[in-house]
C-alpha cells in the first residue's frame, strides 16, 4: 500500500469554505491513470490536480486534472489551488517572498502560472489559450427548456457562442432569473451529446458587485459536475466574449473582473487580464487566491 498526501484547498477566494474547492496530489510520479481517476472518484470534488515533475527541459512541472468522472484539458481553479499548495510546502523554488514564473505541461500545451507571494499571501495567475467562439447553431428554445426558463429572459443583444473547448455561453438579462432558475441537468446532459457542449455558461451583466464586469453560474454534468461554483476555465474566456461584444473595453492590459457561486453559497471572484492591442486581444491571464481547509493522506 502506498501513501499520497493530500491537501484540500478553496481556490478564487481568501475565506475558507467559499470559492470552489480542489484536492492536490503534489507528488503523483508512480501514479497510473486508472489510479488518479479512481482518487479523483474519491474525494469527489469538481476537480483533483495531480502535480509530476518535469522529463525535460521544456517545462517546469507537468499538471493534470480529473473530474470524478473523467480527465480534462484544463481547469483554473485547482491550477490556483495547486500553485498555492506547493507554495505552502516551498517546492519549485517557491515559498519566499517575490515572483516566480514557471511553464507548465497541461494537454492544451504548456502554459505559462506566476506565482506571486507578499507577507504570508500567495497569488497565483495563470495564462490561458485564447478562446476561438463560434454561433451556437441549435434552438434557442432547447436551452430555455433545459433551463426552465422562458425565452425573453436571455438578453437578446448579445450572441450565444460556443468555444472551442466547448463551453457555451449564454447571457440572461439580469441577475434574479439567475438567481432562481433551477435547470434539468438531464437535459443539460442531452443538449451536450447533441451539440458537443462539454460546459453551460449562463451569465449576466448584473452584477452583484460593481466592480465585476459579469457574474454567472456554471454547469457540466457531463463531467460529472452539476454545478460548479467558480470555473476558471470559463471565466477567463467569458472577459474575451466581453471584450468582442463591447461590454468591456480599453487598449494595453485590460482588468475584468468576474463573480460566480454565490447561489450556492461558494461565492468567488476571478481576476481576469486581457492584453489588447489595435483591438485585438493578444494574451489573456486570469488570477486568484487561495485558503487550504485540508491536510491528509490517502492510500492506494
Amino acid at each position: 500500500m502506498r501513501t499520497y498526501k493530500l491537501k484540500h484547498i478553496d481556490a478564487f477566494t481568501d475565506r475558507a469554505y467559499t470559492g470552489n474547492p480542489a484536492a492536490v496530489i503534489m507528488h503523483a510520479e508512480g501514479l497510473s491513470d486508472e489510479e488518479m481517476q479512481k482518487i479523483a472518484r474519491e474525494i469527489n470534488l469538481s476537480e483533483t490536480a495531480f502535480v509530476l515533475p518535469a522529463k525535460d527541459d521544456s517545462y517546469d512541472l507537468e499538471l493534470r486534472w480529473m473530474t470524478p468522472r473523467t480527465e480534462v484539458d484544463l481547469c483554473g481553479h485547482a491550477t490556483i489551488a495547486a500553485f498555492h499548495a506547493l507554495a505552502e510546502v516551498k517546492l519549485y523554488d517557491l515559498g519566499q517572498d517575490g515572483e516566480r514564473e514557471l511553464r507548465v505541461k497541461t494537454r492544451r500545451g504548456i502554459l505559462p502560472v506566476r506565482v506571486h507571494q507578499s507577507e504570508g499571501k500567495v497569488r497565483v495567475t495563470m495564462g490561458l489559450p485564447l478562446p476561438k467562439f463560434v454561433p451556437y447553431k441549435g434552438h434557442k428554445f432547447e436551452l430555455c427548456q433545459a433551463f426552465a426558463i422562458p425565452t425573453e429572459l436571455l438578453d437578446s443583444s448579445l450572441p450565444i457562442w460556443l468555444s472551442d473547448n466547448g463551453y457555451i455561453y449564454i447571457p440572461f438579462v439580469n441577475r434574479e432569473p439567475l438567481l432562481k432558475m433551477k435547470p434539468s441537468i438531464t437535459d443539460l446532459k442531452t443538449l451536450s451529446q447533441k451539440y458537443h457542449i462539454t460546459g453551460f455558461c449562463a451569465f449576466t451583466t448584473d452584477t452583484k458587485y460593481e466592480t465585476s464586469a459579469a457574474h454567472s453560474r456554471f454547469f457540466a454534468p457531463s463531467l460529472g459536475i452539476d454545478e460548479d461554483p467558480v470555473t476558471g476555465s470559463a471565466q477567463g474566456p467569458l472577459a474575451v466574449y466581453l471584450y468582442q461584444n463591447g461590454r468591456v473595453t480599453g487598449e494595453g492590459r485590460v482588468p475584468v473582473t468576474l463573480e460566480q457561486g454565490y447561489e450556492i453559497d461558494r461565492g468567488g471572484r476571478v481576476w481576469a487580464e486581457l492584453e489588447v492591442k489595435n483591438g485585438e486581444v493578444c494574451n489573456l491571464w486570469i488570477s486568484g487566491y487561495a485558503v487550504t481547509v485540508m491536510n491528509a493522506e490517502i492510500y492506494i
